[in-house]
């Protein structure tokens, strides 16, 4: 090998070698990143092990308890969650959280409770409405009791507002005006000295509108349009009594600070991560209906009872399988690197050797012609 070939070979070496330590000193770094990556991946894991999940008291299984992951609809249905405790969700200014259905039936309502329940096809009426005036009423007991009822449910709501009258002055004679067609198409009416009155709401107590709007649904209910008025479900029914109360005090709440709806309750209100993560900062709030107050009192995730906050296992086991599958690829991409490490460890040496015999060659070339022109 000529001097020049010689030394043109070395160079070639020369710049292998350096791209080969290069290579290696890159993997190398690979893998220290790749450490810590593993560190982080262990410690994102420890962490994960301790996530829990919200869960609400529903019911008994012989003398145990049995819990249910938390959502919107558990926690507002009706008879839901054990021993039928009622609750709202309210937003921070205490706005309550409503379905489209009971934002619709209380915007058709326009603050009448009747018209409301009536939207979601229910009365508090607690007579049987198909007892109208049709027939010979004089002889007809039952729709005398009907009609006794009513009076007595106005004498109630009148007393209360300081317009009571004795029985000679109006009797039984209390109505329905119907202005056209439909359930709520008319006012209430009361016959005193010949007269007929409107029975106008004149309370300022919520006492007084309870006992008022009581009054005005067994009035509708009876005298109203009684195609329409037998559509509904009345708290005649003692199946729908209760539900009737739950309806009531949704629309007593909403009164107080108003209402407010997801704008896609596909995505939001059913959407119980979402849910659970809007109780947990805070974003919403909670309230039960208590019944010795006779109104919602705020209650929260950590102090309410029938709340339970446990080791969420199914999510754990989802954490499990990603942590096995991305610790795999971490160990697959190392040993990769590890085998690349070896191939330039192979590499080097096998270049080392080639440079340190062509560097051997130079070295006599050179001692050769010196001693040739000394």
């Amino acid at each position: 090998m000529g001097m020049s070939a010689s030394q043109a070979r070395l160079l070639s070496i020369t710049a292998r070698l350096t791209d080969n330590e290069n290579s290696g000193q890159d993997i190398s770094y690979a893998k220290i990143q790749l450490a810590d990556k593993m560190d982080q991946l262990n410690n994102d894991y420890l962490a994960a092990l301790d996530a829990t999940k919200l869960t609400v008291l529903t019911g008994f299984n012989d003398s145990e308890e049995v819990y249910t992951d938390i959502s919107y609809s558990l926690m507002t249905g009706y008879n839901t969650v054990a021993a039928g405790k009622q609750y709202v969700v309210t937003d921070k200014d205490g706005k309550v959280l409503v379905t489209k259905d009971i934002a619709d039936a209380y915007e058709s309502g326009n603050g009448d409770l009747n018209k409301f329940l009536a939207a979601l096809g229910y009365s508090m009426a607690d007579i049987d409405i198909t007892k109208n005036t049709e027939g010979d009423e004089d002889t007809d007991e039952d729709k005398l009791i009907t009609k006794q009822k009513i009076h007595d449910a106005w004498d109630v709501y009148l007393t209360s507002v300081g317009l009571e009258f004795e029985d000679e002055e109006h009797g039984l004679e209390f109505g329905y005006t119907t202005l056209g067609e439909g359930y709520f198409n008319g006012y209430a009416t009361y016959t005193y000295n010949g007269e007929t009155v409107p029975l106008n709401y004149e309370g300022t107590t919520e006492e007084q509108r309870q006992n008022y709007d009581y009054a005005l649904a067994l009035t509708e209910a009876y005298y109203g349009d009684s195609n329409s008025a037998t559509d509904l479900k009345t708290a005649a029914k003692p199946e729908n009594d209760g539900y009737i109360q739950y309806l009531t005090n949704i629309f007593q709440r909403i009164q107080q600070t108003g209402y407010y709806t997801e704008d896609d309750p596909n995505t939001t209100i059913k959407d119980n991560t979402w849910f659970e993560e809007q109780l947990r900062k805070g974003e919403l709030q909670l309230e039960y209906y208590s019944t010795s107050e006779k109104k919602f009192v705020s209650t929260s995730i950590s102090e309410d009872t029938n709340i339970q906050e446990v080791e969420d296992e199914r999510e754990i086991a989802i954490i499990e399988q990603k942590y096995k599958n991305d610790l795999q690829k971490v160990e697959q991409l190392d040993n990769k690197y590890d085998l690349e490490l070896q191939k330039l460890d192979s590499e080097h040496n096998a270049l080392q050797t080639e440079y340190d015999s062509v560097k051997n060659v130079i070295e006599k070339n050179v001692e050769k012609t010196f001693n040739v022109f000394s």
